[in-house]
């Protein structure tokens, strides 16, 4: 509901220019302190701009650009996968939180009371506001453009861990070569968070099957579930069933 929520707020926005936390309150009949947490988390992410009760579209694109540009990239379909991705997590469950503006989408939409580490800043950002998540945040070098913690302190984190399910990232995802991502330093955390999970679900926008990046971190017998959209070809979905692949579509 606030990954929603969050998106019409931005799209108000876009159209209005300028609204106030009273006005925002209002047209979605919820309370001022929910709508400030929204703008709160818009406004860490660079997506919006906050000022004296008001909420301000950005009249220049923030300075974060990479980020908000792939938060930018197919954005209501990656919202869509975050709900159903988040609709699999179940109270009192611990998980991992892989970085990225998928499983970011996954945070947004989260509302189930859990234990959550992860070693995205914003994600921590989103769920710092909510009562019901306890959350760990992993030490470690934040990786200019997003915000993800990487090397040797994010990676021996995990190691003490017993994750109930990891929510996983990838840029590139292929049949043959697995899943790869084109950061050597994140590719690490993510295989470190890989030895303590009990169950992965792959969250990716169907634009990235088929594609391959510049290192491979892990291959399809790690995963149990992948959840992504429509756009999934078919006879690539009946491979991955065939390979015992749990796949949900958005």
């Amino acid at each position: 509901m606030s990954s929603e929520r969050q998106n019409e707020i931005r799209y108000l926005l876009q159209e209005h220019g300028i609204l106030t936390v009273t006005e925002l309150a209002q047209r979605f009949n919820i309370s001022e302190m929910t709508i400030r947490r929204d703008l709160k988390s818009l406004a860490t992410l660079g997506l919006i701009q906050r000022e004296h009760g008001r909420a301000i579209y950005p009249p220049v694109p923030p300075k974060d650009t990479l980020l908000m540009m792939r938060m930018g990239e197919a954005e209501r379909e990656k919202a869509r996968i975050g709900r159903l991705a988040a609709s699999l997590i179940s109270e009192g469950d611990s998980i991992i939180l892989d970085a990225g503006t998928t499983t970011l989408a996954i945070a947004q939409a989260l509302n189930t009371k859990c234990t959550v580490i992860t070693n995205s800043l914003p994600i921590a950002s989103v769920l710092g506001n909510l009562d019901e998540i306890t959350l760990l945040l992993t030490g470690g070098e934040v990786r200019n453009g997003t915000f993800a913690l990487v090397g040797p302190m994010a990676r021996d984190v995990f190691k003490g861990f017993n994750a109930d399910k990891l929510f996983l990232g990838a840029t590139g995802v292929n049949l043959e070569r697995g899943l790869s991502t084109s950061n050597m330093l994140e590719s690490e955390v993510k295989q470190a968070m890989l030895e303590v999970a009990k169950e992965v679900i792959l969250v990716a926008h169907s634009a990235k099957i088929g594609q391959v990046s510049f290192h491979t971190f892990a291959l399809w017998d790690r995963v149990q579930t992948l959840v992504t959209d429509s756009g999934l070809p078919t006879s690539i979905r009946a491979e991955l069933k065939s390979m015992g692949i749990n796949v949900l579509i958005s």
